[in-house]
C-alpha cells in the first residue's frame, strides 16, 4: 500500500494569499462586557503593529410587530434612539477597556452582523477582524455558529476570536495543518499578523478510517511515513520570524476534538485554522472544524478564510449581495427566469460532516421560496429524464446571498439554513 500526502511543489519558498496585511484592524463590539476582550486584544495588537483600529458596532433591526391583520415596522424614532444609545455605550466601553485611543474610529451600522462586518472589512481594506467569544446573543450569532462561517466566507478577512479570559496577545500557537494550500496560507497569515508568537506547533490530524484494527494499523504506518516529509515541505515554505520555535505534532481522531484537547494539554493561547482544506483528506479541515473550534475553544481562535471547490475567491468585482427576506420569493423567481437551463453544481455544507457535492453539471430547472414554511426548493436536471433530476427542499432558511461575476451575471447562490448551508454554482 502506498500513501501520498498532497502538498504543493516544494520549490516555492514563500506563501501568499489575497489578504491585505497592511490594512486596519476591525474590532466588533456591541458595547457589552462580552466584547471587552476583543477591544483589549485590538488595543494590544494595534499598539504593537502600528495598525489603525476601527471599532464596529452593528445595530440589528427590531423584529416586526404584529398588529391585527398586518405587520408594523418599529418607528424610525426608536431606531434613532437605539443607535444613539449604542454609540454612547461603545465609546464608553472603548475608554474603559482599551484606554484613550483618539485615532480610533467608531462606526455604527445597521443590518445583519455578519454581512455588515464582512462588507465593512472589504470597504476598509482590513487586515483582520477581532471579536470576542462569549455567551452573549449578538456575539454568539456573530462568531458562535453559522454566522462565523458566513463572515469568513463573505469577508475574505482573517478572524481572531478571543476568549473572555484574554489578558495578552497569544504566544503559544497550535496551527492546524492538513498539507493543503489553504492550511499553509493560514499558517503564514497567522505568523505575519500575530507578532507575539514565540512557540508554534504545526498540528496534523490524521484521518480516522473505518477499518479493522489490523488494516488500520497497517494503513496508519504507511500514512505516517509521508507525514514528516510533508511537514518538512511546509516548514520550507513558511517565512518564520526570528525568535519563533516550530515543532510538529500528529494527532488522530475528530479534528475539532483532537485540536481542542491538544490546545488544553499544551497550554495553547490560540488555535489557527483555515476555514477550508483541500488536500488529501477532503473533509478534515473544512468550515465545520473552524466553527467547532470557535464554539468550543477556551483559548483564542485565528481563522483564515479560503475558497472551497467551486466557490471562487471573492474579488472587488464579485461581492455577494445578501437579500432581505421579504425579497426572497421575487428574487428566486427572477433568478429562475435568468438562469433556467444553465449548467449548475450543488454543494451542501453540514456543520457535522463538512462539505459534500450533491450534483455536478445538471441544468437548473428553477428555484422558489415558500413563505409559510420558510422553505426553498431547488430543482435541477432534465425534466424528460427521471434519472437526471434532483429536487432539494431546504427548510429553516436563515440567509440568502447571490454572488455575481465581474460582468454582472449570476454566479453563486448561497442558502444558509439551520443545518448548514447549500451552495448552487452556475457554470460560467
Amino acid at each position: 500500500m502506498s500513501t501520498a500526502l498532497e502538498t504543493p511543489q516544494a520549490g516555492v519558498a514563500a506563501v501568499s494569499g489575497d489578504h491585505n496585511l497592511l490594512g486596519p484592524i476591525i474590532v466588533a463590539t456591541d458595547g457589552t462586557t462580552s466584547a471587552s476582550a476583543a477591544l483589549k486584544a485590538a488595543a494590544q495588537l494595534g499598539d504593537r503593529s502600528g495598525a489603525n483600529v476601527i471599532v464596529l458596532a452593528v445595530l440589528e433591526p427590531l423584529p416586526l410587530v404584529a398588529a391585527d391583520y398586518g405587520l408594523l415596522l418599529p418607528p424610525a424614532e426608536t431606531d434613532d434612539a437605539r443607535r444613539t444609545a449604542l454609540t454612547q455605550r461603545v465609546r464608553e466601553q472603548v475608554n474603559e477597556t482599551a484606554g484613550p485611543h483618539p485615532k480610533w474610529d467608531v462606526l455604527v451600522r445597521d443590518g445583519d452582523p455578519a454581512a455588515v462586518i464582512a462588507r465593512t472589512a472589504r470597504e476598509q481594506g482590513a487586515r483582520l477582524i477581532i471579536a470576542g467569544i462569549g455567551h452573549h446573543d449578538l456575539l454568539d450569532r456573530m462568531f458562535g455558529g453559522e454566522t462565523a462561517l458566513h463572515t469568513l466566507r463573505l469577508s475574505r478577512v482573517p478572524v481572531l476570536a478571543v476568549a473572555p479570559t484574554f489578558v495578552a496577545l497569544p504566544q503559544r500557537l497550535a496551527i492546524a495543518i492538513d498539507f493543503s494550500e489553504s492550511s499553509i496560507i493560514a499558517a503564514q497569515t497567522a505568523l505575519t499578523l500575530l507578532p507575539s508568537a514565540t512557540m508554534v506547533y504545526l498540528v496534523h490530524v490524521a484521518p480516522r478510517l473505518e477499518l479493522q484494527p489490523e488494516a488500520y494499523a497497517a494503513w496508519m504506518s504507511d500514512y505516517s511515513e509521508g507525514v514528516e516529509p510533508a511537514f518538512a515541505r511546509v516548514r520550507a515554505r513558511l517565512e518564520i520570524p526570528a525568535g519563533v520555535t516550530i515543532e510538529t505534532m500528529t494527532l488522530t481522531g475528530k479534528p475539532t476534538k483532537a485540536l481542542l484537547e491538544f490546545a488544553k494539554s499544551a497550554h495553547i493561547d490560540a488555535i489557527v485554522t483555515g476555514s477550508r482544506g483541500a488536500g488529501l483528506v477532503d473533509r478534515i479541515l473544512v468550515g465545520s472544524t473552524a466553527t467547532g473550534l470557535i464554539r468550543g475553544a477556551s483559548c483564542s481562535v485565528f481563522a483564515t478564510p479560503t475558497p472551497m471547490g467551486s466557490v471562487p475567491p471573492r474579488s472587488p468585482e464579485g461581492v455577494p449581495d445578501e437579500i432581505p427576506e421579504h425579497e426572497w420569493a421575487a428574487c428566486l423567481e427572477a433568478f429562475t427566469r435568468r438562469n433556467a437551463g444553465r449548467v449548475a453544481t450543488l454543494e451542501v455544507d453540514d456543520p457535522e460532516f463538512g462539505a459534500q457535492a450533491q450534483q455536478h453539471d445538471y441544468p437548473l430547472v428553477g428555484a422558489a421560496y415558500d413563505r409559510h414554511d420558510r422553505r426553498i426548493e431547488l430543482m435541477l436536471g432534465d425534466m424528460e429524464n427521471s434519472t437526471r433530476h434532483l429536487t432539494r427542499g431546504i427548510g429553516d432558511v436563515r440567509h440568502l446571498d447571490l454572488l455575481k461575476d465581474a460582468s454582472g451575471r449570476d454566479w453563486v447562490l448561497r442558502i444558509a439554513h439551520g443545518s448548514g448551508q447549500t451552495i448552487l454554482t452556475l457554470a460560467r
